[in-house]
């Protein structure tokens, strides 16, 4: 039986958390171009005593140095291993090298993680983006650990992509939603097979409910649907995305309204119907705890799909602010109150922040398309992660942009970013 199992929906009231504003001590750090942008200025305005201390620092150094191709376009050369030094150093890259018709070479793809090289949603990413932008690709194979990409030109088409496996249909997608609505004169359809739940990787939850939110307020609108849910190991999900021409606009938002509903969507793939009524109550009983104020609206959801899979997403609506999507995922063995537990200790550790815009998993993804909106965009945020800082880096090796982040030392005081 596929659909719903049972919408519920109760007003439920305790007592707001009201948190003072303590003294900020903060860092502030700037990635700078390739070619040296100017300084940033200093935000105006803002609601929040920021100190001026600062460090300093230019992104292309010896792990992001170029030389030029025999068509005049400089290769940009990267480590895989800065930062977080996972896929989104490659992911990114390849959105840019579309963009840009700047070739790349990265060397030490994924070194900091348990199994290095290329998995196979990153060679997906690669072999998609190779289709689309008529490139000459070396070292898609995966376990390579060095890849160069050196793109043509390309218009934007239908494009249907089999992972193969379980891995990240998000990932793909955000891969190569960019090249598609920035060099498309109609709408697109993106049709990906593979996983729709992972671990570390945005669920189709979040790309529906925070994702494609943050799109729209750019102004860049997508729709995007989940015929079939895909878990590890077996995968078999499906995510289609219709993407529409658009170019983006600049974004501010340095504060956060207050938070009004909590939507808690508790689903199943294949397992018994009270493996979601548990992680409901869990997670109803942990929101409770905190007293936080606002209104829960419940589903309990069964997602057709090839496998077997559970996932909790609780998503925090604020006043005149994106939602916030946290996700608990289950795997085998796990239980599922610790399933809501993971998503319901992320919910809290943002809301404890007082006035963060955005959350930490959304900073690093917005990057991208606000780097190429004409004009200047500032955001705080909840947690300036390894992610931001990495994604930092090398939007900075390919784009003439400059992006301040300011860190603030304190707990429960946001950090912030502005792109000029």
């Amino acid at each position: 039986m596929d659909g719903d199992l049972r919408r519920d929906r109760l007003d439920w009231k305790g007592p707001r958390v009201v948190g003072g504003e303590a003294a900020v001590k903060s860092r502030r750090w700037r990635a700078h171009a390739a070619h040296g942008a100017g300084a940033v200025a200093g935000v105006h305005g803002a609601a929040r005593p920021w100190q001026s201390h600062r460090t300093e620092f230019r992104v292309m150094g010896s792990d992001t140095d170029s030389d030029r191709t025999s068509d005049g376009h400089e290769t940009v050369r990267l480590d895989g291993s800065r930062g977080e030094g996972g896929g989104q150093i490659l992911r990114t890259a390849l959105t840019l090298s579309l963009l840009t018709g700047r070739p790349f070479r990265m060397t030490k793809v994924r070194a900091n993680r348990d199994k290095p090289g290329l998995r196979p949603q990153h060679k997906t990413a690669i072999d998609a983006a190779a289709e689309l932008g008529n490139a000459r690709v070396v070292g898609a194979a995966v376990g390579s650990r060095e890849v160069a990409f050196s793109p043509a030109e390309y218009q934007s088409r239908d494009l249907s992509l089999d992972i193969g496996t379980a891995g990240s249909t998000g990932l793909v997608l955000q891969t190569l939603h960019l090249p598609l609505a920035l060099r498309t004169g109609d709408a697109v359809r993106l049709m990906l097979a593979g996983g729709t739940f992972n671990p570390k990787a945005p669920a189709y939850t979040f790309l529906e409910a925070t994702w494609r939110g943050y799109l729209w307020a750019f102004g860049m609108p997508v729709a995007l649907s989940m015929p079939s849910a895909g878990f590890y190991p077996r995968g078999g999900g499906r995510l289609e995305a219709w993407i529409e021409p658009a170019s983006p606009r600049p974004w501010v938002q340095l504060e956060r309204g207050p938070l009004r509903k909590i939507r808690v969507i508790a689903g199943v793939a294949n397992l018994r119907d009270d493996i979601a009524a548990r992680m409901r109550d869990r997670a109803l009983e942990r929101l409770a705890e905190a007293g936080l104020d606002a209104e829960i609206e419940i589903e309990l959801v069964r997602w057709p799909s090839p496998g077997q899979g559970a996932a909790l997403t609780l998503v925090a609506e604020h006043d005149a602010t994106i939602p916030a999507a946290f996700i608990g995922l289950g795997e085998r063995g796990k239980p599922s109150e610790a399933v809501a537990d993971e998503a319901v200790d992320q919910l809290l550790a943002f809301e404890a922040v007082e006035g963060a815009a955005v959350d930490p998993h959304s900073a690093d993804q917005i990057l991208l398309p606000l780097a190429f909106a004409a004009g200047r965009s500032a955001f705080t945020v909840s947690e300036v992660t390894e992610h931001l800082r990495t994604n930092i880096h090398t939007i900075a090796a390919f784009l003439e942009r400059t992006i301040t982040v300011e860190e603030p030392e304190a707990e429960g005081q946001p950090g912030r970013v502005v792109i000029e």
